[in-house]
């Protein structure tokens, strides 16, 4: 179901030429071009910023390229490149996740080594130093678990989120305006 343009979040984009918008020198086709850093930052900074979940970029030209790629091969230029990003997006979610499981059975493992040690210690070391040196080990062996603990509390939920967003920034409205400089109308207009 189409979300009504009154529940978008209209994200205004300024550039002299459509072609600003991506890295001049990328020799690729423009529907595998990448976007400009700046302009990428700015897009997806403005969708950060903005209370709605469904956007829509509104490109103001100031000057209209005569020849060239129309505006359906540009809008779906940026679509792509959005989509690319989303799925390294996702590949690092993947990898990170992935890293916190292996942190984990390491960080697990080394506790259950600490923890046995320091008991090992309680048992063969005299009384005041044996149980200094059980507590230090099950300390060391908590801190070992950190880094896991890190991930899954709170680290994965940034990149989920910049996913989403990038996923919505994929399947964007986009328009084209042509924005008249010092009323200085585009070359070819009446």
């Amino acid at each position: 179901m189409p979300v009504p343009e009154k529940h978008r979040g209209v994200i205004d984009l300024r550039v002299r030429t459509p072609g600003d918008m991506f890295h001049a020198f990328d020799p690729s086709p423009m529907v595998g071009r990448d976007l400009d850093n700046e302009v990428e930052a700015y897009i997806v900074e403005s969708a950060l910023e903005l209370p709605e979940r469904v956007y829509r970029l509104v490109i103001h030209v100031a000057e209209p390229e005569d020849e060239g790629d129309g505006k359906e091969t540009i809008a779906e230029a940026v679509r792509s490149y959005f989509a690319y990003r989303s799925d390294v997006q996702a590949r690092r979610l993947r990898l990170l996740l992935r890293e916190g499981r292996h942190a984990l059975l390491m960080g697990l493992g080394f506790l259950a080594l600490c923890w046995g040690l320091g008991f090992l210690a309680t048992e063969t070391v005299p009384v005041p130093f044996g149980e200094f040196l059980s507590e230090g080990l099950l300390i060391i062996g908590w801190v070992a678990n950190w880094r896991p603990a890190e991930i899954f509390l709170y680290d994965w939920r940034p990149m989920k989120r910049q996913r989403e967003i990038l996923d919505e920034l994929a399947n964007m409205d986009i328009h084209f305006r042509i924005d008249l400089q010092d009323g200085i109308r585009p070359k070819g207009s009446n």
